[in-house]
């Protein structure tokens, strides 16, 4: 059994009972989305809580707001009772596709979808660790921008897990031919935007911002855009996405960084 990070529930080996009954705040719910709320927790516990020197609070009530918003997008389809539903076509037309989208059409390559998720984490492994290891003096400032890059992380997944209940586009995987034998194919109607996507670039955003105000890091800065722009193509490659959904999710990610940035600085 495969569980990935865009769905809690992927339909796996045939002939078998797949059916998975996920918890009602779990479904369908990114882990990244609960991995970065939690490391926000923990960055919001006061300093001096840890037995360090006392030093002003860099998680303030405009963090609050701006988590506050992020948790409502995010559960919205929960309390809401938004939901995408089964699909209304198995297999879909493909001819019913933008013609840029058609070509990534195909049955889901584990390998490369995995491969997407280990540079998502790798990048906000890589990321909030350069952020964390500065000299001394700097290193309450790159608290706060460690702070500030878990926010567009955090807004660009709950835009992002809002619309894609709401919009409810098919996964590419519903457009193949073995589309009528998927066990659980209402769970492969959320493909736009890619959340992996929307992630990344939210996380690479950030992070040029908190390099560019430093004057520094030019070659960090271009390698972070360019592993968040691999994680969007190798979102096409597992064909868990189109291209158009790994675009949006660019522009979602990058647009809530600059917002974030925007409010806190």
């Amino acid at each position: 059994m495969m569980l990935h990070c865009d769905d809690m529930a992927t339909p796996i080996a045939p002939g078998l009972d797949n059916t998975i009954v996920p918890s009602p705040l779990l479904s369908h719910k990114p882990v990244r989305g609960w991995a970065i709320f939690l490391l926000l927790a923990t960055l919001a516990v006061p300093r001096g809580a840890w037995g360090q020197a006392a030093a002003a609070d860099t998680f303030t009530r405009i963090d609050a707001v701006i988590v506050g918003l992020s948790a409502g997008l995010y559960w919205a389809p929960d309390v809401l009772g938004i939901e995408a539903g089964p699909p209304d076509c198995l297999p879909c037309d493909r001819a019913s596709l933008p013609f840029f989208d058609r070509f990534s059409v195909a049955e889901v390559r584990p390998f490369w979808d995995d491969l997407s998720t280990v540079f998502l984490f790798g990048l906000a492994a890589a990321t909030w660790l350069d952020l964390m290891v500065a000299e001394p003096r700097a290193r309450e400032s790159g608290r706060s921008q460690i702070v500030a890059s878990a926010e567009s992380a955090v807004l660009a997944v709950g835009v992002t897990v809002l619309l894609k209940e709401v919009v409810g586009r098919n996964r590419p995987v519903l457009y193949t031919d073995g589309a009528a034998g998927i066990a659980d194919p209402a769970a492969q109607t959320r493909s736009w935007p890619s959340g992996h996507t929307s992630t990344a670039f939210a996380l690479a955003t950030s992070y040029v911002l908190s390099q560019s105000k430093k004057g520094t890091g030019v070659a960090a800065r271009v390698g972070v855009l360019g592993v968040a722009a691999a994680t969007g193509l190798l979102r096409v490659a597992a064909a868990r996405h189109f291209p158009s959904d790994v675009v949006s999710g660019a522009a979602i990610g990058i647009g809530s960084a600059l917002l974030v940035h925007a409010i806190r600085f």
